[in-house]
């Protein structure tokens, strides 16, 4: 997948144009009912298919960086022994959510069986190509099946050319973890799926944990995964905040405040239910 630039991103993502209708809901639901029926191939600028789109993307972006923060936070609150396996699994789909936010930013998505990524940045006269996944010449290319192991693969391969363009600090994330752009899935799907491991990460967790030691304490799996996703969170962000983003598709959860203001209100600050003791807790303990 080809990027924008930093600058031709910078222009992409400010010109959010609140178009109506199927733009308001997910890309999924865009390219279904305006891109592949008509077999649209290219997005250009000055077009009114590449504004809704566009639009429709930078919603996306904003939904992706608010469900990440909520992840990102709540993997704190599941930092107990019994809970550990579930905080590693919500810290790699944290990770995956701001990762597609990420690819956003810089004009590019992966939905479903299609890339959409940039053909031309320049100001004025962008454009976008819509493109398959496989190995067939013309498509964005993989090996690999199944969508999230195409995803993370497409990822890294995004950035690899683009990587010395943004600052050293983030490097390390836009790089395959241990050169292996499945790393992430693999140890998701061992801890989620295989209860041995899952309860190996708890004991592991439990003869680890110290708060004042965080996140050095962590096991080694879980810390790796809590330090990428931190970083990409950071990243993302930080981009997020320097281009200006600011859409209309959180408004309606309280009102018209900015990404930022929802993530203090509504993953900060918002107490818990305190639902426990509505449960029928004696019949497990």
């Amino acid at each position: 997948m080809r990027l924008f630039s930093i600058s031709e991103a910078e222009y992409y993502t400010s010109s959010f144009g609140g178009s109506g209708g199927v733009s308001q809901r997910s890309l999924t639901a865009f390219c279904k009912a305006c891109i592949l029926p008509n077999r649209i191939r290219t997005l250009s600028e000055g077009t009114t298919i590449f504004d809704q789109y566009r639009d429709c993307l930078l919603r996306d972006v904003e939904r992706s960086l608010f469900v990440s923060a909520s992840h990102y936070r709540r993997a704190l609150d599941l930092m107990t022994c019994s809970a550990a396996p579930w905080a590693h699994v919500t810290l790699y789909y944290g990770n995956w959510h701001v990762a597609h936010a990420l690819l956003g930013l810089f004009g590019c998505a992966v939905v479903s069986d299609r890339v959409i990524d940039v053909c031309k940045g320049r100001p004025g006269g962008q454009v976008l190509r819509i493109r398959g996944i496989g190995t067939k010449p013309g498509q964005a290319y993989t090996t690999y099946r199944g969508s999230h192991r195409r995803f993370w693969d497409l990822f890294y391969q995004a950035f690899q050319g683009a990587r010395a363009t943004f600052p050293s600090g983030f490097w390390s994330v836009l790089t395959p973890i241990s050169g292996d752009p499945l790393w992430q899935i693999a140890r998701r799907n061992d801890i989620n799926y295989d209860l041995h491991s899952s309860i190996q990460l708890a004991q592991d967790f439990d003869l680890r944990f110290a708060c004042g030691a965080f996140p050095a304490c962590l096991p080694s799996v879980m810390n790796t995964q809590y330090k990428v996703f931190e970083l990409l969170l950071e990243m993302s962000f930080y981009y997020a905040q320097s281009f200006g983003i600011a859409t209309d598709a959180l408004d309606g959860i309280r009102g018209h405040s900015p990404l930022r203001a929802k993530i203090r209100e509504l993953i900060y600050n918002e107490k818990a239910s305190g639902l426990v003791r509505r449960t029928r807790k004696a019949v497990v303990t």
